[in-house]
């Protein structure tokens, strides 16, 4: 998007033209008072004629003549900056704003089999997201509930934050124990009614989904789960179930799948089944090139075009304005330096 400059014009037209009436009239005055009316210092001589026929006197009516007309020229440019600024010289600007839709949710297993990875698995999602450009961004962590950390959002620098927020909650996880940022961090993730279920990687798949909004927009939709695919009870939706429901809502799910309890096996089959079915791409946390690999297909999906109307505003333009006052000023200043320096110049003994 970049603004498309347009027609320069004065918002008060009228203004301009008064005061130019203005300053001609008195121009016009001052001219005729001027031409008619003796300066007040002159003195009468006569027989001056052999006197003007001097050189010298030639010199310096010619000098007074050049400096009066540098003075008036001045004047008149900087009075002819002044109008200009006066009314107000307008630029209309465009901005076109097609702009391509991509949404990308970020779906974090928040469980305590994940918790120890879960600082490799952020960084993962800040590589991801720092190769990012123009996509809207969301983040939504679960165990047996999900909870929205932010929705999507197209402001990198926020979302940056917030990730860093997720990695310190979890660089405190050690030998399976809990610390208050983490569980500050993970609150309403888990419902203790469901005590004996947590990690519902299907429900977690579908929740996140469900996070995705406009959902009557043609809008490229992709979703980064990262789990290990591990469950401990039954949830409403199978993992194969929750793939299928994201491929219904044309969202395309890319899986970051890390080794969990060394003593439990995930379903890590099952989540390779769901990504491909979707479209998506599956990884084991920490294999060269995951997120070069995530953010590559991201940008392989195709991304609709939002049309909205073209966003118009007028900004006033005072440099032209400003530069030809400044111009007339610098003028007269001039002007009055050099007749300062032939008047000290000509007060010199000897001339």
């Amino acid at each position: 998007m970049s603004w498309v400059p347009g027609e320069s014009e004065l918002r008060w037209p009228w203004l301009v033209v008064a005061l130019g009436v203005l300053v001609a009239v008195l121009l016009l005055v001052w001219l005729r008072v001027w031409w008619r009316r003796p300066p007040r210092s002159a003195a009468y001589v006569a027989h001056a004629t052999r006197l003007r026929r001097l050189p010298r006197y030639r010199a310096l009516v010619r000098r007074r003549a050049l400096l009066g007309g540098l003075g008036s020229a001045a004047a008149l440019v900087a009075c002819a900056g002044a109008i200009l600024l006066g009314g107000r010289l307008q630029q209309a600007q465009t901005l076109e704003r097609d702009d391509v839709a991509r949404d990308i949710m970020l779906c974090l297993d928040a469980s305590g089999s994940t918790a120890p990875w879960n600082v490799d698995v952020v960084q993962e999602l800040r590589d991801i997201v720092e190769d990012l450009e123009g996509e809207r961004i969301g983040l939504t962590v679960w165990n047996n509930a999900a909870i929205t950390k932010f929705p999507l959002t197209d402001d990198y620098e926020f979302v940056l934050e917030q990730l860093e927020q997720a990695e310190l909650a979890f660089s405190g996880w050690t030998d399976y124990l809990a610390t208050e940022e983490y569980y500050a961090y993970t609150a309403g993730t888990f419902v203790s009614e469901f005590d004996r279920q947590s990690s519902l990687v299907g429900d977690g798949l579908v929740s996140c989904v469900q996070r995705f909004d406009r959902p009557d927009e043609d809008r490229g939709r992709a979703l980064v789960l990262a789990t290990d695919g591990e469950q401990r009870g039954r949830g409403v939706f199978s993992i194969e179930e929750a793939g299928a429901y994201a491929d219904d809502q044309g969202v395309v799910v890319h899986t970051i799948a890390n080794p969990g309890e060394p003593a439990e096996d995930g379903d890590l089959d099952e989540l390779r089944a769901a990504a491909r079915a979707t479209g998506g791409t599956y990884a084991l946390l920490g294999s060269d090139g995951t997120a070069e690999e995530v953010v590559d297909s991201i940008d392989d999906l195709r991304a609709a075009r939002i049309e909205r109307p073209p966003l118009r505003q007028v900004v006033d333009r005072n440099g032209p304005g400003t530069v030809v006052a400044g111009i007339g000023v610098g003028l007269l200043l001039v002007g009055w330096a050099v007749e300062w320096l032939v008047a000290a110049r000509g007060r010199r003994p000897g001339r």
